[in-house]
């Protein structure tokens, strides 16, 4: 079982809407994990770092199991494309 959606430091190449269940946001200082904010279904993971092609600044962890649906970067930029106003 993975516990974690993304880690700290890791390429984010999607982003997940989430439908169902609840993962919390955290940071490592020194060895030690941090984990304050919990969030629940109709959330998105991984928005901001997949649209800028930035790197996972936090971990993020599932608390219970977790569902959603996936959008690849590859597929995001044709649709931001097509669509300016929703750019950032």
């Amino acid at each position: 079982q993975k516990d974690f959606i993304f880690e700290q430091g890791e390429e984010v190449n999607e982003q997940i809407y989430v439908t169902s269940g609840s993962y919390s946001i955290g940071f490592h200082l020194g060895k030690q994990k941090y984990f304050h904010v919990k969030l629940k279904h109709k959330t998105i993971v991984g928005g901001y770092e997949n649209y800028f092609g930035y790197e996972s600044e936090y971990y993020y962890k599932a608390l219970n199991f977790v569902e959603g649906y996936g959008l690849r970067k590859q597929k995001l930029k044709p649709i931001m494309d097509k669509f300016p106003d929703m750019k950032w």
